[in-house]
Parts: structure tokens; sequence; C-alpha cells
């Protein structure tokens, strides 16, 4: 599930500010510079800490606090999520009162655990992109084969056999090969993920 839109939520724990962001990114680059961003927007903040999730990729940082009790606790919510290609950063004002390693785990992976109910997603489905070559005596019935099984982004080209490429969320291989009694073979040439 991708991240709709920005999420931005606060909590006051022992007079310390905490104020949780996410943000949809698909590169460590976009990462980096959204917290680059948080950093300029927030520039007396004590700490940034900061979790990323992309696909199997993920990066931490506890940004000065105690190793392993700001970064990592805010990733291990990332993961245990189904979110993805999502940056969170908490920013942290200190309010003079020490919360321990303990209270600091809490207060890091709450923030982002809280910005994770308050966010909205769009779904993630893959397709597959396909293309399937047709003799032209047969291209107006597979065209319109294709259009009834409600293929998206159908193109057809036309060369020596009329090839038509689409997307579709189900592999028509074998319908194919039924409906036009085994005459025409589909090609799978790649996945899409898309926001549905």
């Amino acid at each position: 599930m991708f991240l709709k839109h920005d999420v931005q939520t606060t909590s006051e724990i022992k007079k310390s500010r905490f104020i949780t962001l996410l943000h949809r990114v698909k590169t460590m680059d976009e990462a980096r510079a959204f917290l680059a961003q948080t950093r300029k927007d927030y520039p007396d903040a004590t700490h940034c800490c900061s979790a990323v999730k992309i696909g199997s990729f993920s990066h931490s940082s506890d940004d000065g606090e105690p190793a392993g009790t700001a970064g990592r606790p805010m990733l291990d919510v990332l993961l245990g999520s189904e979110a993805d290609e999502i940056a969170a950063v908490v920013v942290r004002y200190f309010g003079g009162t020490l919360l321990g390693k303990g209270g600091l785990v809490r207060a890091y992976s709450g923030g982002v655990a809280d910005a994770l109910k308050e966010a909205e997603f769009l779904e993630a489905k893959t397709f597959g992109l396909y293309a399937l070559e047709v003799p032209y005596d047969l291209a107006g019935k597979a065209e319109a084969w294709l259009r009834s099984k409600g293929v998206s982004d159908l193109e057809a080209d036309y060369g020596s056999q009329a090839l038509y490429t689409f997307t579709h969320d189900q592999d028509l291989s074998a319908e194919i090969a039924d409906r036009f009694s085994g005459s025409l073979a589909l090609e799978k040439l790649s996945d899409i993920v898309r926001e549905c």
C-alpha cells in the first residue's frame, strides 16, 4: 500500500514534543530530500530521527538519540505495516525530562504507529503487460475478444501481422489458446505495479 497524502501528528510526553511526519518516497534520494526539508522546516529541533521502507530496502537513523531507541523502533513499525515507499521522520523538541531508553522507544515507535492510523492508503495491484501477435484474418475477432475481457492500455501496431499490447490483472493465455484453437499465443512482457 502506498501513502495517499502526507501525514503529520503531534504528541507531548513529559514536556518533550514529538512531531511525526510520513511522506511517500520511491528512492533513497527522495527520502534524503524529505529529511533535509524537514530539518529546514524545524531548524531548532533537538532530533530528527528517521526510518525508510522502499520494497525490500530499509534504513533508519537515531540522529543522536541513544542507539536503537528511535530509528530502529520507527522502522520496526513500518516493517510491520503493509505500507511501502514510505519515509517517517519524528522531530523531537526536548522538554527537559529524560525519558529513558524504554520511554524513547515507546515515544518514537508510538508516533509512527499513531501517524499510520491517521494515514490514507492506495492499494497496490500487479498487472501483466502482454503482447499478442495476430494474423490479419483474425485481428478483428481478437481485438473484439480482448475488449470484451476488459483489458487496459490496448494498443495496436500493424506490421506483417497485427501486434496488440495491453495490460490485465489476469493471465489470459489459456483462454486465448482455447478461444482461438491454439493458433494464437500470448507473450508476457513484464509486471507493472499500479495504485488502485
